[in-house]
């Protein structure tokens, strides 16, 4: 029993350490695959504690060219966009009679392009023809003399318990585009002052924001909710128990920090291409996307199909298209110039990728973390304090007991998941009972003495 045990913890050792490299290494892995494939597992037998997110994220990316009017027209020399431009872009989201959209950028624009010129340009039209809109806003805090140059009034939510610890705001720095605002609810996108929430290992967000003795709901917040039905004064901020939350009617409760933010999870398996199937009204099976993205050029497609090269696109793209009749839809930049967060995965997100993730994490209930470092010490513990056990065991009782051991061990883990949204990369489990299979197996237990004998 000694040799075997000593041969598990040397190489058992080396385990650990692969295992413990994998969930600081700052990039993908070789197992990643495997860490996701069993995130998922837990994800699908976790019953209601994890639902379906529901975004389709319409990005304004680099392959994006500025609209012209003749070929002398003129656009803005820093990248800015015109009112034509945004005009076309809720123009084509309009088509597809979206449930709910919130727009994210703060443009502003060149008066002097002709592109830009109100009364050319049909950009309250266009935001007129689609839902009421939730449109976002910069806010900072810039001290108790800092004054907007046009008061910007915000829905307040309910309040329970003590604010004093949310962070506050004085003034909105960057405004919504009034002719898009005319159909929108302003909500703020980022918080200038606040530059301490996105850290190497943590990302908060935050959902909530105080000026005065009113609470303001960040743009996730307030898509999220509007998204869902709820009327934002049924919002309530709850920070009088033990744990704060929001409490999105009866349909979300997000749990929150004191100052108001939200961790995103990088871990929780929350990507773009979350997607799965449905029935249809025939009964036969449809792909259905959770969370997915389109660029705006992709998103052009919907209105050429007279095009023959169109319509193959479009047939390709239909599910993606028919998820923005139902998911909240999100529309921002995505450029290279607009990747500069770096989760602790090694992924660079833009600001826009970032909150839309944020509001697949609210939808799904996905506030998943890793089991912290005392709770995979202990598991490695109990793994090797089984095998001191099975290694005194004799051979043919020794497999049959490991394989239930090795499922008693991953059932545990998965009712775990699903009381406490808490997950183990599995590797370093998995490895260490192959080992000790391995070993018991192979390397022949202490040889039993043989009874003595009367004469």
């Amino acid at each position: 029993m000694r040799s075997r045990f000593l041969t598990f913890a040397v190489f058992g050792l080396l385990l650990i350490a692969i295992g413990e490299w994998d969930l600081r290494a700052l990039k993908t892995t070789p197992l990643t695959k495997l860490n996701d494939f069993w995130l998922e597992f837990c994800v699908g037998n976790a019953g209601d504690a994890i639902k379906s997110p529901a975004i389709s994220l319409i990005r304004i990316d680099d392959g994006y060219e500025p609209l012209r009017i003749g070929e002398d027209e003129t656009v803005a020399n820093d990248g800015r966009l015109s009112r034509l431009d945004y005009a076309t872009i809720l123009g084509f989201v309009g088509k597809m009679n979206p449930r709910s959209v919130a727009f994210l950028p703060t443009p502003t624009f060149d008066e002097n392009l002709v592109l830009n010129q109100t009364d050319i340009v049909p950009l309250k039209d266009a935001a007129m023809q689609l839902p009421k809109l939730t449109v976002a806003t910069t806010i900072s805090n810039d001290g108790e003399q800092a004054k907007e140059a046009v008061p910007l009034v915000y829905p307040a939510l309910k309040l329970e318990g003590e604010a004093a610890g949310i962070i506050t705001f004085t003034r909105t720095v960057a405004y919504p585009e009034p002719q898009i605002l005319q159909n929108g609810t302003p909500a703020f996108r980022a918080i200038e002052s606040a530059r301490d929430l996105v850290g190497e290992k943590t990302i908060r967000v935050p959902l909530v924001a105080k000026r005065g003795d009113a609470i303001a709901p960040s743009i996730i917040l307030a898509a999220v909710a509007n998204h869902a039905g709820v009327p934002l004064d049924q919002v309530v901020v709850n920070l009088g128990g033990s744990k704060p939350v929001i409490q999105v009617g009866e349909v979300y409760t997000i749990p929150i920090a004191a100052d108001g933010t939200m961790s995103v999870p990088p871990h929780s398996g929350v990507t773009t291409s979350m997607k799965g199937f449905s029935r249809a009204e025939d009964g036969s099976l449809k792909e259905t996307y959770h969370f997915t993205s389109l660029t705006v050029d992709e998103l052009a497609y919907t209105g050429e199909a007279e095009d023959e090269v169109a319509k193959r696109i479009l047939a390709n793209y239909r599910p993606k298209f028919d998820s923005l009749k139902e998911n909240l839809v999100v529309i921002g930049f995505d450029r290279t110039t607009d990747r500069r967060i770096t989760t602790s995965r090694g992924e660079i997100l833009s600001e826009t990728t970032l909150l839309a993730r944020a509001m697949a994490v609210i939808q799904s209930g996905r506030h998943i973390e890793w089991w912290p470092g005392w709770a995979r010490f202990l598991s490695v513990i109990a793994i090797a304090g089984i095998a001191a056990y099975l290694f005194t065991l004799p051979r043919q009782k020794f497999l049959p007991i490991a394989l239930v051991a090795l499922l008693l061990f991953f059932a545990a883990q998965v009712i775990i998941f699903s009381t406490t949204l808490t997950w183990n990369p599995p590797f370093v489990g998995m490895s260490l009972f192959v080992l000790l299979i391995v070993i018991g197996m192979v390397i022949p237990g202490r040889r039993q003495s043989p009874k003595s004998t009367g004469i």
